[in-house]
């Protein structure tokens, strides 16, 4: 905003003493809009538009640009491994990318509907933008737009990204600042698995899932389960690890596992059911272990870890 204010000054051709003049204000409010050190309040827009003869939307449209980069960071780093963080750092786009997607999202991109990484076929949907929407950007500038777009449709899915950009249309999507309900759901739904099968097709070349993004957690199967545990660990199952959770569990023991009560007392799991079944994505944040070795009576027993107290502490900071 502060730059903005500046350049529509200079393109006005106004002093900052002129701008103060006109405004009613002093030379030193001017001053600190332009450094960024106060902001002008709302109830001068209209009034700054006016002498800018610019539309006021466009002001309220750079302050919101300006207030979007001061969101906090909020991804949590500490559960993953340096080489997802950084994929993770490359999730983010500006509004000229957004109105890209929407473009290809209008005209029904076949990149957009994938569920899965395998191959980029994102230049062949290209020929379906109007070349009106090209000529205006300019071609080099709109191939750096596409470049950026990619990097983060090949690794979201298109529902959910989509549902982010109509709650914040004037907001540039970036993973790491989303709220936390929304850093859940992209953790849990929200990140196109890889398609294995694809490997063996002969188009190799296209082939773009070498480095697909793999989270490792349900974030909520933890929500529900990490408070649980911080009170202590669970005395899962008796013996081989492969054998079912024990049947004496109590309710809230049950409950946290994601079974039913009243199901589990009349068999329904008894016979299907596994450890790895409830314990798949809790791993990095829960230990599996036996009491002592690997004996044929060990008790079997679930806690939280280092990580899952970071994480617990992570759901509870506002």
């Amino acid at each position: 905003m502060r730059k903005f204010i500046k350049t529509c000054r200079i393109n006005a051709g106004l002093t900052q003493e002129q701008l103060a003049e006109k405004m009613g204000v002093s030379v030193v409010s001017v001053q600190n809009w332009e450094s960024g050190k106060t902001n002008i309040e709302m109830r001068r827009y209209m009034e700054l538009a006016a002498v800018f003869n610019v539309p006021v939307e466009k002001l309220i449209k750079e302050m919101i640009i300006e207030e979007d980069k001061k969101r906090p960071d909020l991804w949590p780093g500490f559960l993953f491994d340096d080489n997802t963080n950084a994929i993770i750092d490359t999730l983010h786009l500006n509004l000229a990318q957004q109105d890209l997607f929407g473009l290809l999202y209008i005209y029904d991109a076949e990149y957009l509907k994938k569920t899965m990484i395998d191959y980029n076929t994102l230049y062949d949907d290209l020929q379906k933008i109007p070349y009106g929407f090209i000529e205006r950007v300019g071609s080099i500038q709109f191939m750096n737009q596409v470049d950026g777009l990619h990097k983060v449709i090949k690794y979201i899915k298109t529902d959910f990204l989509m549902k982010v950009l109509k709650q914040n249309p004037e907001s540039e999507f970036n993973v790491k600042k989303l709220p936390k309900e929304l850093i859940c759901e992209f953790i849990d739904e929200g990140v196109k698995p890889t398609d294995k099968i694809a490997l063996s097709f002969d188009d190799s070349e296209r082939y773009e899932a070498w480095d697909d993004l793999y989270m490792r957690i349900s974030m909520k199967k933890a929500r529900m389960i990490l408070p649980v545990l911080e009170k202590g660990e669970i005395h899962f199952d008796d013996g081989h690890w492969t054998n079912p959770p024990r049947e004496d569990a109590s309710e809230e023991e049950l409950l946290t596992r994601g079974f039913q009560p009243d199901l589990w007392r009349e068999g329904y799991y008894a016979k299907w059911i596994s450890p790895y079944a409830i314990l798949g994505g809790l791993k990095i944040v829960a230990d599996y272990r036996p009491i002592s070795g690997r004996k044929a009576d060990d008790k079997w027993f679930l806690e939280i870890n280092d990580r899952g107290r970071q994480l617990l502490e992570w759901f509870r900071e506002k």
